[in-house]
């Protein structure tokens, strides 16, 4: 349901609206051509008080009686009727331009009551209330962005030009980043991520630490493969996809070293224990640690990662 409700709010609420009433047309014209067909069929009637004790007489081949032609009227009804749900369909589409959504994730006890949202300076209700994850619908075109936050008594103005299908995070203070971290291993079991390096051949183990979001003051576009709670992660992967968790991070602690990784581990501590499953230790590197070595420290990472895999393998 979570999917469904956040594909709708990717700007496709007006192709799911124009599919349910496409369902609801086939079946009603197919109701009317099944009615309409149905009356022209003979009715049968029973000689048990019709002639039951009559004498016989010669048996008479009944007159031909032409069959009555099936009207058309309810067929080109549906027709029209479909015709005029598609044209009012495009033009719905062509005047709204669709629709975007604003994500906020806080760790408050009560975020309904704690947060206050307001676009153009009208209050905006969530559609979607997963946990710590809200979700507030946006039209298209330039806004107004007000939004305060009372446990930590910040109030914070955003702009922002929505496109369709626009997914924009918000952040609830100044000093409040996003760090992304890719899942693929650690909730789908792949091979931990690896990084090319300068060195052919020589690929590193690195911390699953994708990227940092530090620029505030601006709506973060969601990436594609990113998701606000571990609740709306997918249940598998395809064979080329990717899964990551958008998470808030203060902005101290989200530096692109391994403190990074440390504090997304305290904060959710399941990864702790993912982690140490398959295989990340605290010798892993970031990815902008393996672009700062040098050849020597890269071959011997690469080494000591190479002999470690080799003791944990079973023969």
């Amino acid at each position: 349901m979570l999917k469904l409700i956040r594909y709708i709010l990717e700007g496709n609420a007006l192709e799911a609206l124009g599919i349910l009433l496409l369902v609801l047309l086939v079946r009603w014209v197919f109701s009317l051509l099944t009615e309409s067909n149905s009356s022209h069929l003979p009715h049968a009637t029973s000689d048990t008080l019709l002639g039951a004790h009559a004498p016989e007489a010669p048996t008479l081949a009944p007159p031909e009686v032409a069959e009555a032609p099936s009207s058309p009227v309810p067929m080109l009804l549906g027709l029209g009727l479909l015709l005029a749900v598609l044209v009012m369909g495009g033009i719905l589409l062509i005047g709204q331009g669709g629709s975007g959504s604003l994500h906020i994730v806080t760790h408050t006890e009560d975020p309904d009551r704690d947060i206050n949202l307001r676009v153009d300076n009208e209050p905006v209700a969530p559609v979607l209330h997963d946990g710590q994850h809200l979700v507030y619908p946006i039209p298209t075109g330039p806004h107004e962005i007000y939004l305060r936050v009372s446990s930590v008594g910040v109030s914070r103005n955003f702009r922002a030009d929505i496109q369709r299908g626009d997914a924009l995070m918000l952040s609830v203070h100044p000093d409040m980043c996003a760090v992304q971290i890719d899942m693929s291993t650690l909730t789908y079991g792949r091979p931990p991520s690896s990084s090319p390096t300068r060195m052919d051949g020589v690929h590193v183990r690195t911390l699953p630490v994708v990227t940092r979001f530090t620029n505030t003051a601006s709506p973060l576009r969601i990436p594609a493969d990113a998701f606000l709670s571990f609740n709306e992660l997918p249940e598998q992967l395809p064979p080329q996809g990717t899964a990551s968790i958008l998470t808030p991070l203060p902005c101290a602690q989200a530096q692109d070293d391994r403190s990074t990784w440390t504090a997304v581990r305290e904060l959710h501590v399941g990864l702790k224990d993912a982690a140490q499953r398959v295989g990340y230790t605290e010798e892993d590197p970031t990815r902008g640690e393996v672009s700062a070595m040098d050849d020597s420290h890269l071959l011997d990472l690469h080494q000591r990662q190479g002999a470690a895999l080799a003791r944990e393998t079973p023969p």
